[in-house]
């Protein structure tokens, strides 16, 4: 979807135009239909006015009905400011039209008896002309007559007209202000945010201090706490990364300057005996920098995957005997028994299973490089409740208490091993374990063996099976 580089502003802005115009509208239209109805009820009166005017000048004499309008009462009635007036005076006992000027259509149907003052619209000429009309008795003898005045309406409409425009005009001022506060308005409530960019501008790459949300609006005040918090993450991953590093290049440090001393010695060597020695050295060196390069690669995959994406069914008792068979010919060289307690047939969680099987196997080794000679080791897998359990467990001297709580720390090896290692294993495994929403635990005594158990959520017994094989 294309981006809309608008500002704040400006979008508001807008919004707030396009909904004060709606508005406008609705008020014009509003003030044409109140203006044009107030026009006519004012017109309307004075026309029923002229109506009563000219009824009062129809009278009986000799008992003839007549119509009285002197040349001056003529003028006035006719005088209206450039329209037109029209009027007629019918007999409505013989139907005989007594006074008439102009045509005003056909008699109304509905004549009040009551002597009020009724309005109608007709066409005469190609123009609309409202009519006024009115049932009159004329004394002595009460005979009915229809007293009819019609003026074209362009007063009417020209009045109308002006309440529209000066409306509109009212309206348009009071929108052109509106949005001009607004606009105003929003710059000056926005200004906290151009010195919060200031702020962060002038900040080096390095300093990820939290930003202070009351200076900010309170409607950004949770998208600047939202930021500090990717801060507060950001900030310790960059922590843990710089410390991961040093602790590599230290860890790194130890293999490689044995590989240059060893690789001094043999040229130095006198004797092949010697020599041979030098290059069993140097093959340990060797053979340690590898290892620790390989777990460092495993615990930088696992630290980048994501369990949201990267989780697929996988059986971890299948997983726990593949394990198995590539430990076994390391547990016959410690003459260790290395065995399997489970059933490896519908033990499924969601996850990547190569992750896993480094996992179990990082448990295995560790197992294995810590145990006794001719000690055992096992892993064992079942289901606990909704949960799937993965147990590694090894009679050998146990971990002290005061080293469990380092256990899991990068780079942390325990004085009691002769054998060594790269002191990644555990860490590895916590971080695969937390990545798949697993939890684990460590039991130990000293020399009474470790149990390590892992706690995954189940992902059921329906899930097909998923081979097992390198990926």
């Amino acid at each position: 979807m294309p981006r809309h580089s608008t500002s704040l502003r400006s979008r508001l802005t807008r919004r707030l135009a396009l909904v004060l115009a709606g508005i406008g509208v609705i008020g014009a239209i509003a003030a044409y239909w109140l203006g044009s109805s107030y026009a006519n009820l004012a017109y309307d009166r004075a026309l029923a006015d002229d109506v009563v005017t000219l009824a009062e000048q129809v009278s009986m004499k000799q008992g003839h009905i007549q119509v009285a309008l002197p040349d001056a009462a003529l003028k006035w009635l006719l005088a209206d400011e450039g329209e037109l007036v029209l009027y007629r005076v019918t007999d409505l006992s013989t139907m005989t039209v007594l006074a008439a000027r102009g045509d005003l259509g056909p008699m109304p149907s509905n004549i009040d008896a009551n002597g009020q003052a009724a309005y109608r619209d007709v066409e005469t000429g190609g123009r609309r002309v409202r009519v006024s009309y009115m049932r009159h008795l004329v004394d002595p003898n009460d005979v009915p007559v229809l007293v009819e005045i019609g003026e074209t309406t362009g007063k009417r409409d020209k009045m109308t007209r002006a309440i529209l425009g000066a409306t509109i005009l009212f309206m348009a001022t009071m929108i052109a202000v509106a949005v001009g506060l607004v606009r105003h308005g929003v710059r000056t409530a926005l200004e906290p945010l151009k010195l919060l960019e200031a702020e962060v501008a002038q900040r080096s790459g390095t300093e990820l201090t939290p930003l202070d949300p009351l200076h900010a609006p309170e409607e950004v005040r949770g998208l600047i706490d939202a930021i500090n918090r990717l801060m507060a993450r950001v900030s310790s991953v960059v922590e843990s990364q710089s410390h991961f590093i040093a602790n590599a290049a230290h860890q790194l440090r130890t293999p490689l300057a044995g590989l240059n001393l060893q690789a001094q010695r043999a040229r130095k060597a006198s004797n092949s005996k010697t020599l041979d020695a030098c290059l069993m050295d140097v093959e340990a060196s060797a053979a340690r920098a590898s290892h620790l390069i390989e777990q460092m690669l495993v615990l930088a995959k696992a630290e980048a995957v994501d369990p949201m994406t990267d989780g697929q069914p996988v059986n971890l008792g299948a997983v726990a005997r593949q394990v198995i068979e590539r430990f076994l010919p390391l547990a016959d060289q410690h003459r260790m028994d290395l065995g399997y307690d489970g059933n490896a047939k519908d033990l499924y969680v969601a996850g990547n299973e190569m992750l896993f099987a480094e996992m179990i196997g990082n448990l295995v080794d560790n197992a294995l490089r810590y145990g006794r000679n001719g000690g055992h080791a096992t892993i064992a897998t079942r289901r606990d409740g909704g949960d799937a359990l993965v147990s590694v467990i090894d009679d050998g001297p146990g971990i002290a208490l005061a080293d469990q709580e380092h256990a899991f720390a990068r780079f942390y090896r325990s004085d009691s091993s002769a054998r060594g290692g790269a002191g990644l294993g555990l860490a590895i495994v916590r971080e695969i374990a937390e990545r798949y929403r697993g939890r684990m635990t460590l039991q130990s005594k000293p020399g009474a063996g470790c149990r390590f158990d892992l706690r995954f959520p189940s992902a059921g017994e329906e899930v097909p099976p998923h081979p097992v094989g390198p990926q």
